[in-house]
């Protein structure tokens, strides 16, 4: 497959992210606030690591995603994991909140296991870094047929007092076939030893494709404060720019 067609791939399945949240913007909103409606019954047992939002919005985009393609049982993946006709989807879904807003405004947290990267990262003091995620970057199947890994982060920034959702965006990492084009701007240190962030800031365009289209969409910008809205910068910017 050549690089073009990769990144024609992962752009057709960024669309199609995008407009399924669209057309169910009400409905995952209505579904993120049902937990309201028991809170009296397990707020109580909620451990003082775990979020309220983050633990019950993955039920939510698991019902919405729920004829996205067929669910795969791979230990090894994003938070859903799908197989189409022509590829095998990640999907993970991170939350972020207003006091961690660094951890949105232009990079992400990835595990290994959601993305199929290759490159380096700069250290503090220290000399750059290999890194290679654990996702192949073609899955092989028991009748040799091959199938693109495509990687998808659906990020929510929002307030933990109130959950109110300051923004809402879906981003895609380049896979690793990419690495010449993209080199080592994808990838950032991470707090933890060893680990990464997704400089999606860094990494706007989908730089083989004729338009140029974004690799980031946003479905929600609403910063409740300005404080909020100028650290949102990049955001504010895809969301003039792309094209609904």
């Amino acid at each position: 497959m050549k690089l073009e067609e990769i990144e024609f791939w992962e752009y057709e399945y960024l669309k199609q992210i995008y407009y399924l949240l669209q057309v169910d913007k009400q409905k995952m909103l209505k579904g993120f606030n049902t937990k309201e409606l028991i809170k009296s019954d397990w707020e109580d047992f909620l451990g003082k690591e775990t979020s309220d939002f983050a633990t019950g919005s993955e039920r939510i985009f698991y019902w919405l995603f729920n004829q996205f393609g067929e669910p795969n049982s791979s230990p090894i993946g994003s938070d859903m994991f799908f197989e189409t006709y022509n590829a095998f989807v990640h999907i993970d879904i991170k939350t972020v909140t207003i006091n961690n807003i660094g951890d949105f405004s232009k990079n992400i947290f990835v595990g290994d296991n959601q993305n199929s990267y290759k490159g380096k990262f700069s250290v503090k003091g220290a000399k750059s870094r290999e890194y290679s995620g654990n996702l192949p970057t073609f899955y092989t199947k028991n009748d040799k047929t091959k199938k693109i890994c495509l990687t998808y982060f659906i990020v929510i920034l929002y307030n933990k007092l109130n959950l109110k959702i300051e923004s809402l965006i879906v981003t895609c990492m380049p896979n690793g076939e990419l690495s010449d084009v993209y080199g080592d701007s994808v990838l950032s240190a991470g707090k933890n030893k060893g680990k990464i962030r997704f400089n999606y800031s860094k990494v706007k365009y989908f730089k083989l494709l004729k338009d140029k289209p974004l690799r980031t969409k946003v479905l929600i910008l609403d910063p409740e404060n300005e404080d909020i809205a100028k650290k949102l910068t990049f955001i504010k910017e895809v969301y003039g720019q792309q094209k609904i």
